[in-house]
């Protein structure tokens, strides 16, 4: 049997960021037939949608290279669909996003301007202070 024809067992862990600030949205960590780890691997959000990036270095050049990466078109496909069904799994199951604390004023401070007054135009009571 060639290498090509033999299963390759995966061990994929997704870890989604919580409020991602940029196009990565989790980190993953990918172990091979047991015996070969890959940490660093990115799940990014393109205009095309998302896609498994390889962890990189920057050269002297200024441009990035993949340090580690499948050899074969058959690995990196296995790869990428584990990755990316792991990280839509671990979507379903994270409870909702929660909301900002910037969103939340917005919210309110709209809700605010689109109440109209309770009082009816009339200033309520003041109450005077307890003499001493």
């Amino acid at each position: 049997m060639s290498n090509s024809e033999r299963a390759i067992k995966l061990d994929v862990r997704v870890y989604p960021i919580a409020e991602p600030k940029n196009s990565v949205m989790a980190f993953a960590s990918a172990t091979i037939d047991d015996i070969f780890a890959v940490n660093n691997i990115r799940v990014v959000n393109s205009d095309k949608g998302l896609f498994v990036a390889m962890p990189q270095v920057k050269d002297k050049e200024g441009q990035y290279r993949d340090i580690c990466f499948p050899v074969t078109a058959d690995l990196r496909k296995q790869l990428n669909e584990s990755i990316l069904g792991a990280y839509a799994a671990e979507k379903e199951k994270a409870p909702p996003a929660k909301e900002s604390t910037t969103e939340k004023l917005r919210e309110g401070a709209k809700d605010a301007k689109e109440q109209p007054a309770k009082t009816g135009g009339k200033s309520a009571p003041k109450k005077s202070a307890p003499e001493l």
